[in-house]
């Protein structure tokens, strides 16, 4: 086999070996990514130790459901504590956003999302709507306080 054959057979299997790498922890990754919240649920719900907080978008407040009681624009949790947030909207689509936790999930009528959060630092999170959800857009602003 001559010399440039050989070499145009090592570029390809070595681009082939690559790709193969990289597709194998993006799939890995994926899979980590989508089952996260089953396998936390998982745990939770095995020992029961979480408190769930339906969480509704509405133009232009949310509105937290914490075991029958309702608030609109905060919700009170306890630090260290295991929390499961189940967000949805009721009228247009939202963005349940909380910047200083990096968490951000969309609230789509008709769709129910869940939200695994445990913060351990008492302090007051803001809550912000990503999504442009009409003129009052600028008036979704909610807050978490966490309490000690």
């Amino acid at each position: 086999m001559e010399r440039g054959r050989l070499l145009e057979m090592a570029t390809i299997f070595g681009a082939a070996a690559v790709l193969g790498v990289l597709a194998y922890v993006a799939a890995v990754g994926l899979y980590e990514i989508d089952n996260y919240g089953k396998a936390a649920e998982k745990t939770a719900f095995g020992a029961g130790e979480y408190t769930t907080v339906r969480v509704y978008a509405v133009q232009y407040r949310w509105v937290f459901d914490v075991n029958g009681t309702r608030t609109i624009n905060e919700v009170k949790i306890k630090a260290g504590r295991l929390y499961r947030f189940e967000v949805t909207s009721v009228d247009v689509v939202h963005s349940f956003y909380i910047r200083e936790l990096g968490y951000k999930y969309d609230a789509i009528p008709g769709q129910w999302y869940v939200m695994w959060v445990k913060i351990d630092r008492p302090g007051t999170y803001h809550i912000l709507c990503a999504e442009f959800c009409g003129a009052g857009h600028y008036l979704m602003v909610g807050k978490i306080v966490v309490e000690p």
